[in-house]
């Protein structure tokens, strides 16, 4: 009886062990160095820079902002098949960053978009970095809508941003149910990690991946996730993960005393949780089926620097793709070890 229990048990480790590899495996598994993933059938768009120059770079996007900050380097992730990688170069006091910018036509209901960063170690604080998202219409440019919140019909975006002075990954999301903030009821860009242990490590290739899932109508069943060097850091959805509200930030697995800003009351509003927190609501995206994910912008944006100083930002290996990407497949050897 006792040997039957034990290996029930085993065997429903084992599975599940399984099961959690399988879910790791993502697309990029079948091209070693991201050579041919372009040509995918649920890959969206591929983007390696390697290119002869910036001005090869900017056809295949439709707009760019400051490219006299852009530059090709020989710096690439290691696992890469590619020979060169996008430097973004900011110098404090002489302008707030550049950006790439292009539509994911025709529209989607689910993406995921994989890219590897790596920040010099002397890297200035970032206000804005990596956003995706969509408008409707879809335009050839970013659009402004900064401190506003969405109606649900023309727009929602996330940005994966190493936010502020702290260097801590996090999202900053604007939706037609983003929560507000003090004094008078701003809705900023909201967060939903919360994590300090998530520091960003300087002077590393990092690989990152969201993933965003449209609503249906009428429903909150939006998702969201974020995978670091192929470890899932967050996923939130309708109904997970527990947590609290303060204002803008949602702080998972949190519980007890919260707060929100009340349109109605134009002030604060105290909230109680349970212990642990209570279920996520999930994302209303957008109101209008017209409204999916249709834009990709690569942006560094950066507002406090001191005169002078030289902030370097190198990008490569952007994927984007209907399912799971994962990081670069590390190519195997074509002799067996002994």
């Amino acid at each position: 009886m006792k040997f039957a229990i034990r290996f029930a048990w085993l065997g429903a480790a084992l599975s599940t062990a399984c099961s959690s590899a399988l879910a790791a495996s993502g697309i990029a598994d079948k091209y070693p160095g991201d050579k041919g993933i372009e040509n995918d059938p649920v890959v969206v768009f591929f983007e390696n820079f390697d290119s002869a120059s910036i001005n090869s770079v900017a056809k295949r996007w439709e707009d760019i902002h400051n490219q006299a900050l852009l530059s090709l380097s020989t710096d690439v992730p290691e696992p890469s098949g590619g020979g060169r990688s996008l430097l973004m170069t900011h110098v404090g006091g002489q302008s707030t960053g550049a950006h790439l910018y292009r539509r994911l036509k025709p529209g989607y209901e689910k993406l995921h978009v994989r890219f590897y960063v790596k920040f010099d170690r002397q890297c200035a604080p970032i206000h804005h970095f990596f956003h995706v998202g969509g408008y409707h219409p879809a335009t050839a440019w970013p659009q402004g809508g900064a401190g506003q919140r969405p109606r649900g019909h023309e727009r929602f975006s996330t940005g994966v941003e190493p936010q502020g002075s702290a260097w801590v990954w996090d999202y900053y999301t604007y939706w037609m149910e983003m929560r507000a903030s003090p004094p008078r009821g701003q809705t900023w860009g909201n967060s939903f990690i919360r994590n300090p242990a998530l520091r960003v490590e300087r002077g590393r290739w990092i690989c990152l991946e969201l993933m965003m899932k449209m609503n249906d109508v009428g429903d909150t069943n939006g998702e969201m996730a974020l995978w670091i060097d192929g470890r899932r850091v967050s996923h939130l959805g309708k109904g997970f993960p527990k947590g609290k509200w303060v204002y803008d930030k949602f702080l998972p697995g949190q519980g007890g005393e919260g707060v929100r800003w009340s349109d109605t009351r134009r002030g604060p509003e105290p909230l109680r949780f349970p212990r642990g927190g209570s279920p996520f609501e999930g994302f209303r995206w957008r109101r209008d089926e017209r409204l999916k994910l249709n834009f990709l912008w690569v942006l560094l944006y950066i507002t406090q620097a001191p005169q002078g100083h030289t902030s370097k930002v190198w990008f490569d290996n952007i994927v984007v793709a209907k399912e799971y990407i994962g990081p670069i497949a590390v190519r195997k050897s074509k002799f067996p070890s002994r």
